[in-house]
């Protein structure tokens, strides 16, 4: 064994043989024929191609040889096109599709081949997305599949083709098929379609151009607020007389506050109850209610908060208060000399139990009926006895409380006008004439629940208005509390009165109606300038005997419209309140004939109010319209605002009182012997507006006109 040689063979490995790792590479092997990039050289030849223009670089162009693609690119170019006999095909419509038979035919289509006689209308390129999906491949070279149409490749030779295919076939074009291929109307722009297309561009947003722009309908029209009015035939009361076959004239109005009954006064005392709901059950045609309430024309009407009262003023020189439960007058009122003008309740805790009147006697009394001492003894109606149904009764005791005797007399430090040149408050339609050289006091107000003390005047002498604090008594002379401001332009002419007073629904404004055919606006918390602790709303100390006048702001603006003329002081004015999703709006009656309805909402004129207050500009206050003095041309000092709709065809002479319902419907009385009654509807003011008299449609209605720009949708021909 040691001395044997043993030979060992190759050692068996325990793990794969390793690789030699120099001959593995990391990238393929680069060629040996591979050029090294290099840094590109600046040669003064290249330094002068590149800085030298395209145009003037001498190259293969010049040789007269041009590529494909830039002859092409020179197809497109406006030179070649308007070098081109090219005219613009007929338009097809957008909305309906051309058929696959009205396109070319080739003369390789026996299928195409028809013996009507088609307008060949142009190719489209293949390569177009506007390309239809019926112009197949196989139609386009049936002839030679390998070769392409060369016309479908060039935008220019498709022209051509169009124009050839046109000039060959207008021969042979079938005149009948001309109404098929009218060209179409161009879209309008929503500004000119209406007040539609304006609702619909401020829903999509923006104006059509930056900037301020006149738009003919746009939505903050004032228009949008008047337009809806109308009057249908059983909408109108008749006013006929109870003591004979004739008819009577309606002289007043008043709606109650907690339901739809309207009270109207006439010139035989009585008083008629009309329903305004527009029920089909009652009709406003028809009589609901009626009693004789003077002997003598009423000329005013006034219901208590809850609508249990009804004060009168009347022609007889005496004013009553009546239980509306039992139609009975409760309270007689004569401590006047003359007729009667206006009858107020006071609003607030007095629950209507002290109410205001007027006289022609230059008068205010004030009446409590809560004091003791009965204000008359009214015996009972002759043709009404008591019994199980009926129970008269007692009579309030009230008596007057304040008067303010000649209350629109000239005082000391009241600004003096000229003699007034027109006619006064003359008494007409079966009034007791008054005394001479008594101021009427034509109309009045209490302020709201608060100042409810204080109490507002208008006189038919001039356009003052006082203010009064009724807890002041005095035996001798009364002072107001204070006096505003008659318009300016009044010392230029002659003084106007005033015949009606309203307030705004947040009471800041008030509004009088002068027979200047103007109704003027004051500011409320302005009545007085300066210091004004009897404004306050908590209740101020009692104002004594002797007190200095203050000065109150005149008029800030005012309401006309060429409709709108007042010639006597029946006209009135009446606010509807803004509540229930309506609007405030003004009213005012006409001597022609017509309602007038003005939007109060001062966002619709702000523009007129800062450019007349800011210019200092002044426009004519009377226009040479019902006047003698043709040569008169005056001036105002304040903003003039006409945004005013007419209330036409419902009346044809003069409309005088006028009220607003709880359903904010607007009733009008006129010398017509007839009542209307307003309604809001947007569709049937339109119908009677445009749908003109085919079939008497129009007889015995009434509508708003705002012009006729505003129905309808207007389009550019």
């Amino acid at each position: 064994m040691a001395g044997k040689t043993v030979t060992m063979a190759d050692p068996i490995s325990s793990s794969p043989p390793r690789r030699d790792s120099s001959r593995i590479h990391s990238s393929p092997p680069r060629r040996a024929n591979a050029k090294e990039r290099r840094n590109p050289s600046i040669t003064p030849r290249k330094f002068r191609r590149f800085f030298t223009p395209r145009p003037r670089v001498p190259s293969h162009h010049a040789s007269g040889h041009i590529s494909p693609a830039r002859e092409a690119l020179r197809e497109l170019a406006a030179p070649r096109i308007n070098r081109s006999s090219y005219q613009t095909p007929a338009p097809s419509s957008p909305l309906k599709a051309p058929m696959r038979d009205e396109y070319y035919q080739d003369e390789g289509h026996d299928a195409y081949n028809t013996r009507a006689k088609r307008r060949r209308l142009e190719h489209t390129p293949e390569l177009s997305p506007i390309r239809p999906r019926y112009l197949e491949p196989s139609l386009i070279s049936a002839e030679s599949p390998g070769r392409t149409n060369p016309a479908l490749l060039s935008p220019i030779g498709s022209m051509r083709s169009c124009q050839e295919s046109m000039d060959t076939d207008d021969s042979e074009y079938d005149e009948s098929n001309m109404g098929d291929h009218r060209p179409t109307s161009r879209l309008a722009p929503l500004t000119s379609r209406g007040l539609t297309g304006h609702l619909l561009q401020r829903q999509l947003g923006g104006i059509p151009r930056a900037g301020r722009s006149y738009m003919a309908c746009p939505v903050s029209d004032w228009r949008t607020e008047t337009a809806d009015f109308y009057t249908r035939p059983d909408d109108a009361y008749h006013c006929t007389s109870y003591d004979g076959s004739g008819r009577c004239i309606p002289f007043c109005t008043a709606t109650c506050h907690t339901n739809s009954l309207v009270a109207v006064g006439d010139e035989e005392g009585r008083v008629r109850l009309l329903e305004s709901s527009g029920d089909d059950s009652q009709s406003f045609s028809k009589t609901h209610l009626s009693f004789q309430a003077h002997s003598n024309a009423i000329i005013d009407l006034a219901f208590s908060s809850d609508d249990y009262l009804l004060a009168t003023a009347s022609g007889d020189q005496t004013g009553r208060v009546i239980d509306m439960m039992t139609q009975t007058p409760i309270a007689f009122l004569h401590h006047h000399t003359a007729s009667l003008k206006q009858v107020r309740f006071q609003p607030g805790k007095a629950n209507g139990s002290v109410l205001a009147t007027s006289s022609r006697d230059g008068s205010v009394q004030i009446w409590d009926l809560r004091c003791k001492g009965p204000v008359q003894d009214i015996p009972p109606l002759p043709d009404r006895e008591a019994g199980i149904g009926f129970r008269l009764p007692s009579p309030k005791a009230g008596c007057v409380v304040n008067s303010l005797k000649n209350a629109h007399a000239i005082i000391s430090g009241q600004p003096r006008q000229a003699t007034a040149g027109g006619p006064g408050d003359t008494p007409s339609r079966g009034e007791i004439p008054g005394r001479i050289g008594d101021v009427s006091v034509t109309a009045l107000h209490f302020l709201p629940e608060g100042q409810e003390h204080l109490l507002l005047t208008a006189c038919e002498a001039d356009a003052s208005i006082k203010l009064w604090d009724i807890r002041t008594t005095s035996r001798g002379k009364n002072t107001p509390v204070s006096i505003t401001a008659p318009p300016t332009s009044h010392s230029h002419w002659r003084p106007f009165g005033i015949s009606s007073l309203a307030l705004s629904s947040d009471k800041s404004r008030l509004y009088a109606l002068c027979k200047d055919n103007t109704v003027y606006a004051y500011s409320t918390p302005h009545l007085i300038l300066g210091q004004a602790p009897d404004l306050a709303l908590r209740e101020p100390a009692r104002r004594r005997y002797g007190n200095t006048t203050y000065q109150g702001l005149g008029p800030m603006y005012g309401f006309r419209h060429p409709s709108f003329h007042a010639t006597s002081f029946y006209v009135k004015c009446a606010v509807r309140p803004a509540r229930d999703g309506r609007s405030e709006l003004l009213a005012v009656g006409s001597s022609d004939g017509c309602a007038v309805v003005f939007p109060t909402a001062e966002r619709y004129f702000r523009d007129d109010l800062s450019g007349a207050i800011g210019s200092g500009v002044r426009r004519p206050l009377f226009q040479l319209q019902r006047t003698n003095t043709a040569s008169y041309m005056n001036k105002d000092d304040i903003p003039i605002v006409r945004t005013g709709t007419p209330l036409v065809r419902g009346h044809d002479r003069e409309v005088g009182a006028l009220a607003w319902t709880d359903r904010g419907k607007l009733v009008t009385v006129g010398d017509d012997y007839l009542v209307r009654c307003w309604s809001e509807g947007r569709d049937q003011a339109r119908d009677l507006r445009i749908g003109g008299e085919t079939g008497g449609r129009r007889w015995g209605c009434g509508w708003a006109n705002v012009g006729e720009a505003w129905d309808g949708d207007f389009e550019d021909d």
